[in-house]
Formats: C-alpha cells, structure tokens, sequence
C-alpha cells in the first residue's frame, strides 16, 4: 500500500518514524539562514563649485552613486553651462537624471534615486 503524503515530511519537517533520532543531532539540520544584505543609505551631497574644474569631484559622487545638488551661484554664466553640459553626459552614461530646482540649482541623481515632482 502507497505511504501517504506528508507535507512536513516533504520539507523535512518531520523526521520518519522509521529512523531513530539521537541526541547529537542538531535540531537546525534543517534551517536556512537567510542573511539580510546591509543596504547602504542614500546619500545627497551638495556641491557649490568656485570653478568649473570643481566638476570633477561632483562626477565622482555621482559615479559612487550619491545624489548632488548643484549650487552654480558663483560660477560666471559660461562655467556654469559647461558644468551642466558635461553633467548631463555623466547622468546619461549612468542612466541618472538631472532636474532644475531654481534658477542656478540643479539636482543630479542616479538610477537608482527616484524624483517626483
């Protein structure tokens, strides 16, 4: 005659009747342990460049895949279009974006911010 099923048995839940348990097993024979992978916080830096070779450090951030506020409040209106031009190109080879908060603020995120407006 067919054994019926067991669901326990199946998981391994149960041990068979027919095997005898000793004392030195271990009652996690059977545990997986399921790690919780330690998620780094989202950071946003802000940035305030004097000059447009201040470009650079905010690319990097941008690369470790922090958000950067813009301040372009002291740069000349030349400069400043040059930093946001070679920022768009930094967002659009990591997939990020860029959005105006005021007139000479910008926000730079990467692919994994999400931006609502």
């Amino acid at each position: 005659m067919p054994q019926k099923f067991n669901l326990a048995n199946f998981f391994g839940m149960d041990t068979d009747a027919d095997q005898p348990s000793t004392d030195n097993e271990k009652a996690t024979d059977n545990v997986v342990l399921m790690n919780r992978q330690n998620i780094d916080p989202s950071k946003i830096v802000v940035f305030e460049p004097i000059n447009y070779t201040d470009v650079d450090t905010i690319a990097q951030k941008l690369l470790e895949d922090s958000a950067v506020i813009v301040k372009l409040n002291k740069l000349d209106v030349n400069s400043a279009a040059r930093m946001v031009d070679f920022l768009n190109g930094v967002l659009f080879a990591i997939h990020g974006s860029i959005n105006r908060l005021d007139k000479n603020i910008f926000l730079c995120s990467p692919k994994k911010f999400q931006v609502t407006k």
